[in-house]
């Protein structure tokens, strides 16, 4: 593993697992993380490794310890993020018995790991830890090569657990033999995931043959380029993804096609350099509108990974299905479930893209005023709810001010529900670039705060997280035991008291049961909640305030809270006050 570049472990307390922790902890490679609740080391693990590109390790005892891996282990596979899993187990002679603390572990996550081995009992030959390395290597290279995901080794462990020396477990000359074998210089140091990837082929062509082609089909960058010169109104969709060289090539392309781009805030073509003059940040509030919608309707489209957060870009996808699409995707399947008759594409996303713009001879065919007729629509809109933000208190000025007021590579977990949708919606795209993570895959809350201080500690720096209040109170237990001395975290939480997106579906509209058992109305105090993990904690209720605890807190150490209060109500109708103003302003624009 550290040959490979692993650097991050999260272990969770146990026996059987013991010889897995004294050797991650023994060996002065790893930084080993403690936690109390494997649930939360293992989003912790797994926001580390979507931050650092190299996959985090997590380490369990038997039983239902290794159960709550599952949730993580669901994310990881479903946003593509590397992960390792390493469950300790008891001996297979145990299986089947009513042995203390023992379950059937044996495919234990089922279809979402890209790699299960069920590892026998430690055998001390060479043979035996020649496999054992053979077994590690083909996890890792499962994990790291598109498309990119969890894996899982359940390892059988018997007593003694214990690092105690035992006559003739070490057969003679064994140690001596495995030194100087070829076994300790079989793989190279690693500079990390993309280094392991390349070893095993490339990310896009050496995707699981398990994973089907769907029909899709391996493009090349000139292939690609040649696709899109014909296009007029090229229109670009680069949707979440953890891989910031994926959301630079994808400005780049729309640079250099003359075309509108359409980022999600994980895309990493947000915040990044250039993103303001071809993002359409601001795209999400005005393409519900029916004519707005009509008016931009586009020859082509060029899909990179992932749908879209964005409803409403989904639905102006769906509104043009007749549209030719086409999807570039790193590994060769076919996903999406927008009704659409896209071509689905396969390729490593970053390197098609700067060898379509490498091998662009000609001028592209654009028409000139498309870029333009996007960019007023956005401006409009920008500008029409631009005094709102500023002015008013409410969820998406929240949004706004935090992605405003950061200092540039800030790495910015953004939570689920409502925060990823108001940092979509609100927040206007910027030159300074913000790393951002987030769990879009299964899109839970559980394990977000674990997830923002796994990618505060790999990050190294001071880091920021937006996020609800019932996501802080799933989390809580991330704060209370084991919290990282290594992390600079300012975590930002609105509160409005409940399940404030529940308020977008048609059930808001029949109480009982909406309120008492969608919405879940809370009133926990999130100040005493702070005082209990020894954290700073401040409760804000204007822009103003919000931006000076983000100024104040940027560069500091540790651990901070800062409550968001808002009314839930109120909250609502600002939205769609502010939505309305900017279809309105767009309408006029065009």
């Amino acid at each position: 593993m550290a040959r490979h570049g692993a650097e991050h472990v999260c272990v969770g307390s146990g026996s059987r697992s013991a010889p897995l922790v004294e050797a991650f902890a023994g060996n002065g490679r790893f930084a080993v993380h403690p936690h109390v609740d494997e649930r939360s080391a293992a989003f912790f693990a797994l926001g580390a490794g979507a931050r650092s590109g190299r996959p985090a390790v997590v380490v369990t005892t038997s039983g239902t310890a290794a159960a709550n891996l599952l949730p993580a282990i669901v994310e990881a596979s479903q946003s593509e993020i590397p992960l390792v899993a390493l469950t300790a187990d008891r001996p297979a002679s145990l299986r089947g018995t009513d042995a203390n603390q023992t379950i059937d572990q044996v495919e234990l996550f089922g279809r979402y790991p890209r790699l299960f081995v069920d590892v026998g009992l430690p055998e001390p030959t060479e043979a035996a830890l020649g496999a054992l390395r053979a077994t590690v290597d083909e996890a890792w290279h499962a994990a790291v090569r598109a498309p990119r995901g969890p894996v899982h080794l359940n390892i059988q462990f018997d007593k003694p657990l214990e690092p105690t020396p035992l006559p003739g477990d070490v057969p003679p000359g064994l140690e001596a033999s495995l030194a100087s074998s070829r076994l300790d210089a079989c793989l190279p140091p690693s500079a990390g995931a993309e280094a392991a990837a390349n070893r095993s082929g490339g990310a896009a062509s050496q995707a699981s043959d398990t994973l089907g082609s769907g029909g899709a089909e391996a493009v090349s960058g000139s292939e690609l380029a040649v696709l899109l010169q014909s296009a007029r109104r090229l229109l670009v969709v680069c949707g979440p993804n953890h891989h910031p060289a994926v959301g630079r090539a994808a400005l780049a392309l729309a640079a250099r096609f003359g075309a509108p781009l359409l980022a999600d805030p994980l895309s990493g073509a947000r915040f990044e350099e250039g993103a303001p003059q071809w993002t359409m940040a601001s795209a999400g509030l005005y393409l519900g509108d029916p004519d707005v919608a009509a008016k931009l309707r586009p020859d082509l489209v060029l899909r990179i990974g992932r749908a879209p957060t964005s409803a409403a870009v989904c639905r102006f996808l769906e509104l043009h299905s007749d549209v030719p699409q086409l999807a570039l995707d790193a590994a060769h399947r076919w996903e999406d479930h927008l009704a659409t008759s896209a071509r689905a594409l396969y390729g490593d996303p970053a390197v098609t893209l700067r060898d379509a713009i490498a091998a662009g001879e000609t001028p592209p065919a654009n028409d000139p005023g498309w870029h333009s007729l996007w960019r007023s629509a956005d401006r409009a809109a920008t500008d029409a709810v631009g005094p709102a933000l500023a002015e008013s208190w409410f969820e998406g000025a929240i949004a706004a001010v935090v992605a405003e007021a950061l200092p540039e590579r800030t790495t910015l977990f953004i939570g689920n529900s409502m925060p990823i949708r108001d940092v979509d919606d609100f927040a206007r795209a910027t030159g300074r670039s913000l790393r951002t993570v987030g769990f879009r895959g299964a899109s839970g809350i559980d394990g977000n705060v674990s997830g923002a201080l796994g990618a505060a500690v790999a990050s190294g720096n001071p880091s920021a997280a937006i996020i609800g209040d019932l996501t802080l109170l799933h989390d809580a237990g991330a704060l209370l035991a084991n919290l990282p001395p290594a992390a600079a975290l300012h975590l930002i939480v609105i509160q409005n008291g409940g399940g404030g997106i529940f308020r977008m579906l048609p059930i808001s509209d029949y109480d009982p049961p909406f309120t008492q058992f969608v919405t879940m109305p809370q009133a926990v105090d999130l100040g005493a909640v702070a005082a209990a993990a020894g954290i700073p904690h401040r409760a804000v209720s204007s822009v103003a305030a919000l931006r000076e605890e983000i100024v104040r807190n940027s560069r500091r150490p540790g651990v901070r809270l800062t409550e968001a209060r808002v009314d839930s109500r109120e909250n609502w109708r600002q939205r769609v006050s502010v939505i309305e103003m900017a279809r309105q302003a767009a309408r006029e624009a065009l």
